[in-house]
């Protein structure tokens, strides 16, 4: 077995702990773990002698997969999918996405079990919130993902490599559109950096994190509206007004499919599933606060849950 610790992907960072996640989205042989202690890293591993950023690199996906996706704006033999499709052009891909190994790249970021108008002729699908709005003419997140993919595709291993210690270089630019730490200062006039590698890793983290509505076509009340829109990892904690996003570090090394049947399994609040499930660490999201209505800023931060 080969095993590589990565400072450059810490739990407490969601976009970090997405990142590991899809490692093992994109190599079905890869392992997830994390470190004890206050700050957990991820640990990957793989059989046979393979190292696990060589396994990485051999798996990364071509500009011919990202472009086949369900969510392709521009995809062969569909219409255009823009960022607000209607229910007509999504029924399309969702009849595509059924039999295509990449579904889940619609089901993870957008439903047709909400949507935003009663009337079927003007109604949107809702999107998750892991596939945020983004200033200007930002686009779609399969246009986001195009993006940090095109930074990334130059020696791909030699980048892993670098990401995993946490030695690598950001860019200028906005990646997925939901990491806190690429937010600057009020004061500050430079654009917002991410890592790539990271961004391009966390995009395939998504694959874990089905989306759903309450499946109500009718108007809701406001407070059913903090309700209506569902996705794995996010409750509603006690004396809380909307639902964050929880998520844990573990003991054993799991593959995608182990890691699924954690997901469900743990409860954040229930610290005997903490226990019987290896779980040692767990973070729950702080989401940006938007400095004006006119700031479409969106980012989404971590504290720990004892």
């Amino acid at each position: 077995m080969s095993v590589l610790e990565c400072p450059g992907l810490p739990a407490h960072w969601l976009n970090g702990w997405l990142a590991a996640v899809g490692t093992t989205v994109l190599v079905p042989e890869m392992r997830l773990s994390w470190t004890q202690g206050r700050s957990p890293r991820a640990v990957l591993s793989t059989n046979g002698g393979v190292d696990p950023v060589e396994a990485l690199a051999s798996a990364w996906p071509s500009l011919q997969r990202v472009q086949d996706m369900p969510i392709s704006k521009d995809r062969h033999g569909c219409a255009v999918f823009p960022r607000r499709p209607s229910l007509e052009s999504f029924i399309e891909r969702a009849q595509l996405a059924r039999s295509h190994r990449d579904g889940w790249t619609l089901s993870s970021t957008l439903t047709d079990l909400y949507v935003t108008d009663s009337n079927p002729a003007t109604a949107e699908a809702k999107h998750s919130k892991l596939d945020p709005a983004g200033p200007g003419t930002i686009g779609t997140l399969h246009d986001r993902l195009l993006k940090v993919l095109g930074y990334a595709q130059n020696d791909v291993g030699s980048s892993l490599e670098a990401t995993a210690k946490g030695m690598a270089s950001r860019v200028a630019t906005n990646g997925l559109g939901f990491d806190a730490m690429r937010i600057t200062a009020l004061g500050d006039k430079s654009k917002p950096r991410v890592d790539p590698i990271v961004e391009s890793l966390a995009f395939f983290g998504l694959a874990l994190f089905p989306v759903r509505g309450d499946g109500v076509s009718a108007d809701r009340t406001r407070v059913a509206e903090r309700f209506a829109l569902r996705q794995r990892g996010w409750h509603l904690a006690d004396g809380e007004r909307s639902r964050r996003l929880y998520w844990p570090a573990w003991d054993a090394g799991l593959g995608r499919f182990g890691i699924d049947a954690l997901l469900d399994a743990w409860r954040p609040s229930d610290r005997r599933s903490w226990h019987r499930l290896g779980v040692h660490a767990g973070w729950a999201s702080v989401e940006y606060n938007p400095r004006g209505t006119a700031d479409t800023t969106r980012g989404i931060g971590s504290e720990a849950i004892a």
